[in-house]
């Protein structure tokens, strides 16, 4: 059965659109939020557990191999020597090797920089990319001014290759014809070794590192297969693996394995790496030929950083003929048949920033994917520029970089779709900026989303049936397991499988585009089948009807750690998305309803028109206006984009304006005031809001229909909520919250904040575990609804509490005012100075506790109007409360609560004042709860006890602290105990629970004065009078004074208790002599004394234990020769005395009680 994530099990955390943005803690699900950092650490954790295996574990020219001429390394052909690496998986050595043999507008990224048609104005100021490359480039270069710092500290040769590569990302254009893509760049520079280590630890992480690199570049890779040495060729395959083919070409290496590991654990980091120049390596013909497909080498062969391929200048692009590979660039496909390279830039004749043989500054012409790889890097780098600025101090991940790359990117190759020589295509930075520029929340759509387990997203839309539909999704995959060492193996390494498909209203089914790695690079793509092999899909449609479609998203089998993260990249035409865009060229004061104030352009001139419900409307002026737009009438629009760094203040003049789409505000200051924002549509998929920090003045915010999600905002003013709307602030704060019959209200906040009123209607529905806090003069809470807020917490002024609908109540400061008679809570807090009042009688119950934090110069204070009215506490438990003041409201229940000595309490009644310590509350725990077991019996009680009065059942009873007693059956028996004092009593029942005892009842054997238990137990302890003997836990036990004895055998669940014994030395007369006749001795209940003599008199009879302890006394009167008594015996058994004592006599007699 599919759950649907819009619904609620599909979590959206980054989008980067033209009404919404938002960083990923503000937005994702907080359960899967911890998911996805929990992955991340332990991504990183693996990385770090594998970096040994990307050193060398002996000293460097210990290192000899019979095809290197040299010891630990290669001389390169511009006379640089290449250190070896690392061992690979067959033992054989990794050296790095640069892979070289007017770029800007070959990709589109032109139209970024300053001057270009787009408008804009990006150089990569602010923004830090890594260069990591063959030993340093030349850091005082006069194109990179003081902007590049060698970060690793390098003081290597300097190297021509580095220079040239630096300066095609970052040149500032003192040669014209030099300047790189993002010419105002910082440069962080690193040689290649240990470049993993290097990058972990400065990639860009929102929290750990935000100032760090949000992509690098890496024009360099393995030496593979054939090189070229001068005139002689030279084979650095493994032979004993393969003697046709370098088994590492396409291979997913170790290295591919940590490039993803890192990539997973730096999500918002991109990582770009040339494909490599392999595919034109010939050999001397003793081998084959190392091209042309499957020439990739294992960095480029990772899964989730962005390879990239050369193809020579393209300068006006008509069609994929404009675009020409060129002879050296890599192929692939990978060995399970991924889809490399991603995507091909300018590779052929760069021009940038070099040195000469004298380290001077200089230029050159270089070929090479090493050039074609910072082309991109700095076109990328660009459009994260661009989305920092529409988003302010947030950036796109990693896959939405790369999903939007390839979803905008120019068809290039001898088909239509992807394959093996150009991968998606020849980048197109102009379309990309557009998409972001374009964005509209219906028809253009990038999304950031995390898809849980088990869980389908969704998007749906009517298509115009003429405008192309495509979707892209890209996401950072979980890090593949590399296979041993062999050739060509297809393990898929694609570890979280997911599927998109775009359904049409009939149902028909739109695949994504697939590629046969069997037919290599005359693979051609086809969009009839799944594909499970690609951390990148995407579907086509290119001939739409004009009908719904349903974009779908899923996943196969189980999710490594239980969720995905991924990007998605939408485009169509669209009936119900924006038909228009109008921007505001009305200047500083104008009126929204007058058609000359806007424009279909930036800047441009009048449209003539004013915005409507499919227009999308945008504010995007320069620092330094001030502007005010007056909506003079009723007015409607798809969605409001508030761009730029002008101040807007947007006057409703108490007028509606209805939003159909979204609504977005990413400029520093912008003030709406004096009317309402309608937010409705009939659209069922997420709508997306941000307010960032708009201030808010007399404004209703009414959500009337929709599925809406806001992003940001800070304080609003009054909120109305009559559909579904998700908040995903930690603080919902406004004036006024008012969620009406149809709302429901969700996101990751956790408290609702108000300073007027807070009302949930009884069948709104409310996210759980909500706390509701009131900071203002006076206003009001009601909650109809049936879920309770977990707390409702005042900080000031006076709320009036109109319903029940909490679970704690804290009155920190401020009054709570009772307007209802009947309220709940589980508990109540008073702070300094605060105050509980009953407007009416009622009654108010507290189910668990109070607290009082109130001070002797700042009391609380709980009142009546009138008498009457109860808090009614009946939870046993024993609160001493300090400052705490009463009047007219009586406490109830059999909680005591003890307000002090200093308390007041008028016309109050069930409040105690005493000293805490002197309050009684009865408490006791038992043990050994099963039939025959001596039942422990532990007082803990509180105050100042003087008596004990334990009631086990009828006239059974005990006066001790902590008595033993012995049940006969299972069952469930009331045990009570009384504590009491001068100043009272008070009492404490607990029902026990018998069970049954496996354990037989032991015997005592009696030699002498040893008593043994017959019975063996895994331990045993002995009593003597009921009471046990400290220290007396072995089988025999040495009795030394008279008494009743008695043994408790033990096992690991309870005991059994033996009947006593006798012990006994004290001498007894013989009452026979003065007619007196005492029994039954034993006896079980009670015993009759008959008395025969002459005696007449009082006589009184006393029942004492052998410790002195009297338990009955009683006097009688015999009048005649004859005389009978019937006493009672205690309920415990035992051997008691008893005494008989008359004028001029005094007697004993053993008795013994079973």
């Amino acid at each position: 059965m599919e759950r649907y994530l819009k619904i609620s099990k599909f979590i959206l955390f980054v989008v980067g659109i033209l009404f919404f943005t938002a960083t990923a803690y503000s937005q994702v699900d907080q359960s899967l939020q911890a998911k996805w950092d929990k992955a991340k650490i332990q991504s990183e954790q693996n990385l770090r557990g594998s970096m040994n295996l990307l050193r060398l574990s002996k000293p460097l020219n210990t290192y000899s191999f019979p095809f290197l001429k040299e010891q630990g390394g290669l001389s390169l052909a511009d006379g640089y020597f290449s250190k070896i690496q690392y061992l690979d998986e067959s033992g054989y050595p990794v050296i790095f090797e640069p892979h070289n043999v007017n770029a800007a507008i070959t990709t589109g990224v032109n139209h970024l920089q300053p001057g270009g048609s787009l408008g804009l104005n990006l150089t990569g100021k602010g923004l830090v990319v890594g260069i990591f490359d063959q030993t340093r480039p030349k850091r005082d270069h006069s194109e990179f001014g003081t902007r590049l710092t060698q970060v690793d500290g390098s003081t290597e040769t300097l190297s021509e290759h580095s220079t040239h590569v630096t300066g095609t990302i970052m040149a500032s254009g003192v040669n014209s014809g030099a300047r790189g893509m993002a010419y105002e760049a910082t440069g962080w520079a690193f040689n290649w070794e240990a470049d993993i280590s290097k990058m972990l630890a400065n990639a860009y992480e929102p929290t750990s590192k935000p100032t760090g690199m949000l992509i690098s570049n890496h024009s360099y890779g393995v030496v593979l297969g054939w090189r070229r040495d001068g005139a002689n060729w030279t084979w650095f395959g493994n032979p004993s693996i393969s003697t046709e083919e370098d088994w590492r070409f396409g291979f997913y290496s170790n290295k591919s394995q940590a490039i993803d590991e890192l990539i997973y654990s730096r999500p918002y980091y991109s990582v770009v790496w040339s494909a490599g120049n392999d595919r034109d390596d010939r050999g001397d013909g003793t081998r084959p030929p190392d091209g042309p497909e499957d020439t990739i080498g294992p960095e480029g062969v990772a899964k989730n950083n962005i390879t990239v391929g050369a193809v020579s200048q393209v300068l006006d692009y008509t069609g994929p003929n404009s675009v020409a590979v060129s002879g050296f660039s890599a192929w692939g496909p990978t060995d399970d048949g991924r889809i490399k390279p991603d995507l091909v830039a300018m590779g052929v004749n760069v021009f940038s920033s070099s040195i000469n043989a004298s380290n001077q500054d200089s230029y050159a012409s270089l070929s090479g994917t090493s050039m074609s790889a910072p082309n991109v890097t700095g076109s990328l780098f660009l459009l994260q520029q661009l989305y920092g600025e529409r988003n302010p101090g947030k950036f796109m991940l990693a896959s939405t970089v790369k999903a939007l790359a390839i979803h905008t990117a120019k068809e290039a190759g001898p088909a239509p779709g992807p394959d093996y020589m150009y991968g998606w295509g020849l980048l197109d930075a102009k379309a990309s900026a557009e998409l972001i520029l374009n964005e509209d929340g219906g028809s253009k759509l990038i999304r950031e989303l995390i898809l849980d387990q088990g869980a389908t997203y969704q998007y749906e839309i009517v298509s115009d049936g003429i405008t192309p539909i495509s979707a892209t999704i890209a996401w950072t995959d979980p890090a593949g397991n590399p296979t041993g060492s062999e050739v060509d193996p297809t393990d898929l390494m694609l570890v979280n499988d997911l599927d998109l498909r775009i359904f049409d209203e009939d149902g028909v089914e739109f695949f994504p585009w697939t590629l046969n790695p069997a037919l290599g690079s005359a693979a051609r793509g086809v969009q009839n089948t799944d594909n499970f092999r690609d951390n990148v899909e995407k579907v086509l449609i290119a001939s739409p009807s004009p009908k719904k479609y349903i974009v779908k998203v899923t996943h196969k089998g189980d999710l490594t750690f239980g969720m995905q993260p991924f990007s998605l990249v939408f485009t169509s035409g669209a009936v119900d998305g924006a038909e228009e865009t109008l921007y505001w060229i009305g200047g500083a004061n104008g009126d929204w309803n007058d058609p000359t104030k806007w424009s279909f352009t930036a800047n441009g001139s009048s449209a003539g028109k004013i915005p409507d419900t499919g227009t999308r409307v945008v504010f995007d002026g320069p620092a330094g206006q001030n502007i005010t737009v007056n909506v003079t009438s009723a007015s409607n629009a798809f969605s409001v984009n508030v761009f730029g760094d002008q101040l807007l203040t947007l006057d409703l003049k108490s007028q509606p304006l209805v939003v159909s789409n979204g609504f977005r505000v990413s400029n520093q200051i912008t003030e709406i005031k004096n009317g309402a924002i309608v937010f409705d549509s009939e659209s069922t998929n997420e709508l997306l809001v941000e307010f960032g920090q708009t201030l808010f003045e007399n404004t209703q915010l009414k959500f009337n229909g929709g599925n809406w999600r806001v992003i940001s905002g800070s304080k609003l003013d009054e909120v109305e909520v009559n559909t579904y709307v998700k908040f995903d602030m930690p603080i919902l704060e406004a004036k006024q919250i008012q969620i009406l019959a149809e709302g429901n209200l969700e996101g990751n906040f956790e408290t609702l904040k108000f300073s007027e009123s807070l009302t949930v209607n009884s069948v709104a529905q409310l996210k759980e575990g909500l706390t509701a806090q009131f900071e203002g003069s006076t206003g009001q809470f009601s909650n109809s609804s049936a879920v309770e807020f977990s707390n409702l917490e005042t900080l000031s002024g006076t709320l009036q509490l109109i319903s029940d609908g909490i679970e704690n109540l804290e009155i920190k400061d401020g009054k709570v005012v009772l307007g209802s008679t009947s309220v709940e809570v589980e508990s109540l807090e008073l702070g300094a100075g605060s105050a509980l009042e009953f407007s009416q009688v009622g009654t108010f119950t507290v189910l668990d506790g109070i607290i009082s934090t109130a001070s002797s110069q700042s009391k609380a204070l709980i009142s009546g109007l009138t008498e009457g009215s109860m808090l009614l506490f009946d939870v046993y438990k024993k609160l001493c409360l300090d400052h705490l003041n009463v009047i007219n409201v009586n406490k109830t229940g059999q909680g005591i609560v003890n307000l002090g000595t200093g308390a007041t309490i008028e016309n109050a009644s069930g409040w105690l004042s005493q000293d805490c310590e002197e309050v009684l509350f009865a408490k006791f725990e038992s043990t050994f709860t099963c039939v025959g077991a001596a039942v422990n019996f532990e007082n803990q009680s509180e105050g100042a006890v003087s008596t004990y009065l334990w009631e086990f059942g009828p006239g059974i009873t005990s006066t001790l602290e902590n008595p033993i007693f012995v049940f006969d059956a299972p069952g469930i028996y009331p045990v009570k105990l009384t504590i009491s004092n001068s100043m009272g009593s008070t009492s404490f029942i607990e029902e026990v629970e018998i069970s049954a005892n496996d354990l037989s009842k032991p015997v005592i054997v009696i030699n002498g004065s040893q008593l043994t238990s017959q019975q063996p137990g895994d331990s045993y302890q002995w009593y003597q009078n009921g009471q046990p003997v400290a220290g007396a836990n072995q089988r025999s036990f040495v009795a030394e004074d008279d008494g009743s004895y008695q043994v408790a055998i033990f096992d690991a669940s309870c005991n059994r208790i033996s009947d006593p014994v006798i012990i006994s030395a004290l001498p007894e007369p013989d009452l026979s002599r003065f007619g007196i006749f005492v029994g039954p001795i034993p006896s079980y209940d009670q015993v009759i004394v008959r008395v025969n003599n002459e005696y007449k008199g009082p006589i009184k009879f006393s029942i004492v234990d052998v410790a002195g302890r009297i338990y009955s006394s009683r006097s009688a009167g015999k009048n005649s020769a004859e005389f009978s008594e019937i006493i009672t015996l205690p309920s415990r058994a035992g051997l008691y005395i008893l005494r008989i004592e008359t004028n001029s006599l005094s007697l004993h007699k053993k008795l013994i009680k079973h």
